[in-house]
């Protein structure tokens, strides 16, 4: 992508974009930009949040922008772009639905406000109580597992690597039992029950479903397959 497509110079912002498009050819992202990004005192810290239409099912595939760096090299580690990560986050796309859903949007910039606060990092496995459900509405799901992007994995950049981690969301039941799992386990349960990591809000605890409890066990006992 050349730099015309750029009125500010930023190398950081063109890397993702590229990423995105390498799985999303042609595409034009939906993005959603702050007017305060970077300013902890703003419910909307990260400058921005692009969403691709992702296909084999049809979801929306939400990207962060902010907390690598998107402008110039700042931080001292020349081989990590800024915190060294972006989040990622997927759910259904309704047929015909032409804009993605905001509540996530409002989930990633707490994310984001998390991570660039310092009050923690985030890495494959790490997981989050968001105390309360996620969606527009009631779910059973409150919390969220990190694992590594179903697709766009890590990229080397101008400014050092970038690892994509993509938040899925979990039941209070699952968060509790997970705690004592190593990471390993974390993420094959999700590659296994969700293979894209498509959050599905309105989906009922693993343990408790005919299609995922045998998997869930599996897990739980530390099988894997």
């Amino acid at each position: 992508m050349s730099d015309e497509h750029y009125p500010v110079k930023a190398p950081g912002w063109a890397a993702l974009d590229r990423v995105g498009l390498t799985f999303y050819p042609g595409q034009t992202p939906h993005q959603f930009t702050s007017q305060t990004g970077y300013d902890l005192g703003s419910p909307n810290p990260l400058p921005a949040i692009c969403v691709w239409e992702a296909p084999n099912p049809d979801h929306w595939h939400f990207v962060t922008y902010g907390l690598t760096e998107l402008f110039e090299k700042s931080s001292a580690d020349p081989k990590i772009s800024g915190f060294g990560f972006e989040v990622t986050f997927r759910v259904p796309r309704s047929t015909g639905e032409q804009t993605p859903p905001t509540w996530p949007l409002r989930m990633l910039q707490g994310i984001g406000h998390y991570a660039l606060s310092g009050q923690g990092g985030l890495d494959t496995g790490h997981m989050i109580d968001l105390g309360g459900p996620l969606g527009e509405s009631a779910s059973a799901l409150s919390a969220v597992v990190a694992v590594p992007d179903a697709t766009f994995g890590k990229v080397d950049t101008q400014f050092g690597s970038v690892l994509f981690l993509q938040l899925f969301g979990l039941t209070a039941e699952e968060l509790e039992a997970m705690q004592g799992w190593p990471m390993e386990r974390r993420v094959g349960l999700v590659r296994e029950v969700e293979p894209q990591g498509i959050t599905r809000v309105d989906r009922v605890a693993y343990a408790q479903s005919q299609q995922t409890a045998a998997a869930w066990r599996r897990h739980a006992l530390g099988i894997l397959v």
